[in-house]
């Protein structure tokens, strides 16, 4: 009944409906990933972000990375910013608007300096132009910050001794600065005194859910209607040859019928 299924033409098809099957089903899967991904970062958002401040020291050591459930932290630290060493972030859009964020040093009074992200500046020509950038506070200051962990495994895609940088490698950055960094950065929350004039400070983190679970049972439904139409097809094509030998049938039996 299904020896079709056997030729060149139906092997193509089948072969082609697994690699479409195998390619929605793998899809859905990388989406239920994203989607623990974010629900395993959402979760460190809400146990970490709303926290009362701690001293940075607690947190954050000079060339060691942030731990994991330590990120978003909201950490104080004392000292003076290093205008002298001060980058821009290229390409950090706010809400569809093109612009960058301004990273800057704040050296503390240990002596180790912990780089602020003070906030977004737009860009009103091109985005490869570096748009002026307003002035840290003068003289010491107390900062309260979000701790984000370095962007590192592909370097700064800039150079930060010309000030201008792609993505916040701390390691990367360390190199260019004349005293140590501690191994993470923050997004800042506040700082006393308040400039006359400031970025827009960085947003608070969201903890929406995203799309992705909704994208996973998508690509599965995909996989499903996939192998749905298959099936059609099959019983479709053996309707289709099983038609002329019912015919033959009903011709033989009429035949019979008449000679009698």
């Amino acid at each position: 009944m299904f020896g079709f299924l056997a030729s060149r033409r139906w092997a193509l098809r089948i072969l082609a409906g697994l690699v479409l099957v195998a390619a929605f089903v793998r899809l859905g899967l990388w989406q239920l990933d994203r989607n623990d991904q974010r629900e395993a970062r959402n979760a460190v958002v809400e146990a970490n972000a709303h926290r009362d401040p701690v001293p940075v020291e607690d947190v954050l050591t000079a060339g060691t990375p942030v731990p994991a459930d330590q990120v978003w932290t909201p950490v104080e630290a004392a000292g003076r910013y290093d205008v002298d060493h001060q980058m821009v972030v290229r390409l950090r859009p706010l809400e569809g608007q093109p612009g960058v964020h301004v990273l800057t040093p704040l050296v503390t009074d240990t002596g180790t300096a912990v780089l602020v992200d003070r906030g977004f500046v737009a860009q009103g020509g091109s985005v490869a132009s570096v748009p002026a950038v307003p002035e840290p506070p003068a003289g010491d200051v107390e900062v309260i910050g979000r701790i984000r962990p370095s962007e590192a495994g592909r370097g700064t895609g800039g150079d930060p001794g010309e000030g201008v940088i792609r993505y916040v490698d701390v390691d990367e950055i360390a190199q260019a600065l004349p005293y140590p960094l501690f191994g993470a950065w923050l997004e800042l929350v506040s700082e006393v005194p308040a400039p006359a004039e400031a970025p827009v400070p960085p947003p608070a983190p969201s903890t929406d859910a995203g799309p992705h679970l909704s994208y996973a049972v998508q690509w599965f439904l995909f996989a499903c209607i996939g192998i749905g139409g298959f099936v059609f097809l099959v019983r479709a094509e053996s309707r289709i040859l099983r038609e002329p030998r019912q015919d033959s049938r009903d011709r033989e039996r009429s035949g019979v019928g008449s000679g009698t």
